[in-house]
């Protein structure tokens, strides 16, 4: 925990305005973006395992709190110390962990943001820049709800709440080593689910479920004096469109994903998108002599 707040205090006034405002964006080289990446990340990383160590310890200190209590009338006034301390840690815990909470940066940022532009930065110029934008909120954040909650009943259960929401979280541009121009946006669209019922016990229990769509776009911008494109262009289980022009070739790939949940999606998934357009890219064709 004090790690922790000694890396939060060592945050500086930009770093701690990127994660208030939720947005990570600008016109870097890939070498320092990537330095100002990782810082957060590091200090993203503790967050998570210290507030979910505080949560522990926040109930712990509650059920002593309580605990201490019911042993008040045999133990006397002696118990009554003992609660008041176990209040007063209760208190602290709980104060730290929403002041933690509110520096939480989603979970895109450091598994899927990061990775993707480390491997990128290896097909770039040193001094070349590029452009990138991502949302560090939850994906479930208020600001990315797309109208009012649905309610409904349905079988066994009483209520049924579906918000829905849309989290444009990923995109960015880059100019690579051979003058290809290279863009990207990952969109998550995302259903959250909330189910009540009343149990065999006879209380009330609502469970959580979430359904995301995840849609990977990529566009590569070849220059035709470099590269041809395959006239038979594969699409690799991605949806695939071809623009020509008198200078360039651009390739577009799509796909989308589904699942069952708000575990982030795999780096790999872009990376082979981007790997799937270049496939698609030969040598130049050559006029007859």
């Amino acid at each position: 925990m004090f790690s922790t707040l000694k890396m939060l205090g060592a945050l500086s006034p930009a770093e701690r305005e990127t994660i208030a405002s939720g947005q990570f964006a600008g016109d870097f080289t890939a070498e320092a973006l990537l330095d100002q990446m990782r810082h957060l990340a590091k200090f993203d990383a503790s967050n998570d395992a210290t507030r979910a160590l505080l949560k522990k310890l926040t109930g712990a200190a509650v059920v002593g709190a309580f605990a201490s209590l019911w042993l008040l009338s045999v133990f006397g006034k002696m118990m009554l110390i003992a609660v008041a301390l176990l209040i007063g840690v209760a208190i602290y815990l709980g104060v730290t962990l929403s002041r933690l909470s509110k520096l939480d940066i989603s979970n895109n940022f450091r598994e899927v943001a990061l990775p993707f532009l480390a491997i990128l930065k290896q097909d770039m110029d040193p001094q070349q820049t590029l452009k990138v934008r991502v949302d560090l909120r939850a994906p479930t954040h208020q600001n990315k709800r797309r109208g009012s909650p649905q309610s409904s009943k349905g079988g066994v259960y009483t209520k049924i709440v579906e918000t829905a929401y849309h989290d444009n979280w990923f995109s960015g541009s880059a100019r690579l080593a051979d003058a290809s121009v290279l863009r990207w946006s990952v969109v998550d669209d995302v259903v959250e689910s909330k189910r009540t019922k009343r149990s065999s016990s006879g209380k009330m229990k609502t469970k959580t479920r979430n359904y995301k769509r995840s849609t990977v776009a990529v566009s590569l911008s070849v220059a035709n004096k470099r590269y041809g494109v395959a006239p038979n262009a594969s699409a690799d289980g991605h949806k695939i469109a071809v623009q020509g022009g008198a200078k360039r070739r651009t390739i577009k790939l799509t796909r989308k994903i589904k699942t069952k949940s708000l575990d982030t999606m795999d780096p790999g998934v872009l990376i082979d998108t981007v790997a799937s357009a270049y496939r698609n890219v030969t040598a130049p064709a050559r006029s007859a002599a």
